[in-house]
């Protein structure tokens, strides 16, 4: 199944997504809703018949909304149809672990009938009025939805936060029904190393956590296995930048500081941010429309200019959405002709996505975009110097950011970083289990000086100086006169410069590999430039390959 979410760009970065491809766990009453990943959750009566035309897996934000206006279909048949899809694939059928919780279907049912009762009385809050959406299980829900903010760690299992994020308060202010929380990497894969970065066999996984399990892509048969990596710490939503490049999905990583953080579960204040994922262009512009704006309690949106549009969906449609005029740098050198093999991410096809890339580049060029060769002034010693140099910074930055955000919890069963630590020793079994060792990330963040370190201070020039000097602002000099820059998602990780370094980047379905699952290719531009990168995104979606669906995720829900 697949729907509207919103994510934490956070190490590799996501936010939210038309998808929702699963099910979740059994609510339990108001008094006590333990998380139980073994529990099926029951679903309720069958969905009524959608109407024809109507793809929950591929269906967009503004086509349900004309189907909602017309009367083909209520926000509660909606919100019905996606509990029996997310029941179906979730812990069972594809047991993909895209979702790790699930409102209580009455108080769903309940808001989506408010909603519905709205709409038949002419009040339309929004584009969002009565559309379903997955929020990450890092971002706070209110404690009236029913259900827990736990980052995937079980000392946080039973966490309830009093009040909505200020992105979520602003889509569900918007009509947006908060239907579900997704899976993640556990506590954004800041616990332990990646098995994937790491040079020996052990480490975490790639869509782990000690409450979901592992959460597989819906686009391979035999699920992660098989190679369905989902790629990054939004692993449930997407199944990101990066996660919605394996989830055939369009994505913006905004500037730090479009959307607030307040209420989101934090590695690094001075990296993170959210941003949203859809199955069409339109609803990533809606989606950051309706969560965009300054928040006292985020000192970085106070840096958005004045003159900063205030309404982006134009930008996703004629004449904006068009290549004419624009000058774009194919960034070459180790990011696609000679990329660190040590970069590759698990499952990912290079030799695919390299060929894919160059024809990608042809229809920009067809499209009237003036696309120059460029490279950066790093090699893979740098790059591999700009990941250390991250890594050193969100250690030293971690400890206070997310103390710091505890108190946004009640019912916690820790309240230090100290303590956490000491709890997943004492739950070895169920947080390290074999295969998924260890938390040294975490015990390294304890002992980290923080921001007043000389190794926060060096961590900090290398980022400016690698990722800055010698990379992004490199490239974007006003003698260059480049609009945009494009990448390979899969070879040589720019994520690691734009998460470094702030810069906004977009991600559009590319290709896929043999296996079925999918790469994407990404536009980066210049801060607060997220007007053109939807225009791009746009004009690409007009002449691209329409994405597919998941055809394991299609087997599932036909009729035995």
């Amino acid at each position: 199944m697949i729907f509207p979410s919103i994510n934490l760009f956070t190490l590799t970065a996501a936010l939210t997504a038309h998808l929702a491809i699963g099910a979740a766990l059994t609510p339990k009453s108001n008094s006590e809703r333990k998380h139980d990943p073994q529990t099926p959750f029951p679903g309720g009566p069958p969905p009524s018949s959608l109407p024809s035309g109507l793809d929950l897996l591929q269906t967009s934000i503004r086509q349900l909304g004309l189907f909602l206006d017309n009367g083909s279909v209520t926000s509660v048949q909606l919100v019905r149809a996606y509990l029996a899809n997310i029941d179906r694939d979730n812990l069972r059928g594809l047991n993909l672990r895209a979702v790790l919780q699930v409102a209580p279907e009455h108080d769903l049912l309940r808001i989506a009938q408010t909603l519905d009762d709205e709409r038949s009385a002419g009040t339309v809050r929004s584009e969002m009025h009565g559309i379903p959406i997955l929020v990450k299980d890092n971002i706070a829900t209110a404690r009236e939805l029913g259900m827990h903010t736990t980052g995937g760690s079980l000392a946080l299992e039973h966490a309830v936060a009093d009040e909505d994020a200020f992105v979520v308060k602003r889509l569900r202010d918007a009509g947006a029904i908060v239907l579900a929380k997704s899976s993640l990497s556990q506590l954004a894969a800041f616990k332990g190393l990646l098995r994937a970065l790491s040079p020996s066999e052990t480490g975490t996984t790639n869509g782990w956590s000690a409450l979901g399990g592992q959460t597989s892509s819906a686009y391979v048969f035999g699920g992660f296995d098989a190679g369905g990596d989902p790629m990054g710490s939004s692993s449930g939503s997407a199944v990101g930048v990066g996660p919605a490049s394996r989830a055939a999905l369009y994505a913006i990583r905004p500037t730090l500081g479009l959307l607030s953080r307040s209420g989101v579960m934090p590695v690094s204040l001075e990296h993170d941010t959210v941003g949203p994922m859809g199955f069409t262009v339109y609803d990533v512009a809606l989606m950051l429309e309706v969560m965009m704006g300054r928040d006292d309690g985020d000192e970085k949106t106070l840096l958005i200019p004045r003159d900063y549009p205030t309404s982006l969906t134009p930008y996703a449609a004629p004449p904006h959405a068009t290549f004419q005029s624009l000058s774009l740098g194919f960034v070459r050198g180790a990011f696609y002709d000679s990329p660190d093999p040590t970069s590759f991410i698990p499952g990912s096809c290079p030799e695919t996505v390299h060929g894919s890339m160059i024809h990608g580049i042809t229809a920009l060029r067809a499209l009237g975009a003036n696309v120059s060769d460029v490279e950066m002034e790093l090699d893979h010693r740098g790059l591999r110097d700009v990941r250390d140099a991250s890594v050193s910074a969100w250690v030293n930055e971690f400890r206070e950011d997310w103390e710091g955000f505890l108190p946004n919890l009640t019912n916690r069963s820790v309240d230090t970083l100290e303590e956490l630590i000491n709890f997943n020793d004492r739950h070895a079994s169920a947080e390290m289990p074999p295969g998924e060792c260890c938390q040294e990330v975490l015990v390294a963040a304890l002992a980290a000086g923080g921001r007043g370190s000389p190794q926060h201070a060096k961590a900090t020039e290398t980022l400016h100086h690698l990722a800055g000097e010698r990379g992004l602002d490199h490239l974007f000099p006003a003698e260059l006169g480049l609009d945009a820059l494009v990448f390979a998602v899969e070879l040589g990780q720019p994520l690691t410069l734009t998460g470094a370094m702030g810069y906004p980047a977009a991600t559009v379905p590319l290709g896929y590999c043999a296996n079925g699952l999918p790469f994407g290719l990404m536009f980066v531009t210049r801060k607060w430039h997220e007007p053109t990168l939807i225009s791009m995104m746009a004009a690409w979606e007009a002449s691209w390959e329409k994405r597919r669906v998941p055809k394991p995720v299609l087997e599932s829900s036909r009729p035995q």
